[in-house]
């Protein structure tokens, strides 16, 4: 009997914090990122805030890669990583 084994990619999205260091959203945030890019393709924004409320005043701008945040105006980078 054969098996199959399908691999399947880990994307990580991640902000860089005011040291200058790289931290990950959790699972839950950057699958639910990963499901509005395969929505709309041509870019647009998420509401982080509809997946988890501590974010609720970030905005991740899928075009220009940047995490904004509404309250104080703030805009950090955001790129992916795959694993």
């Amino acid at each position: 009997m054969a098996t199959m084994l399908h691999a399947s990619a880990v994307v990580v999205w991640e902000w860089l914090n005011e040291h200058g260091r790289w931290r990950p959203y959790s699972p839950t945030v950057s699958h639910h990122i990963e499901a509005v890019i395969r929505s709309d393709p041509r870019g647009g924004s998420v509401v982080l805030g509809q997946v988890d409320n501590r974010l609720s005043p970030y905005i991740l701008d899928l075009q220009s890669m940047h995490q904004f945040r509404q309250d104080t105006e703030r805009e950090r980078e955001t790129p992916e990583t795959g694993g």
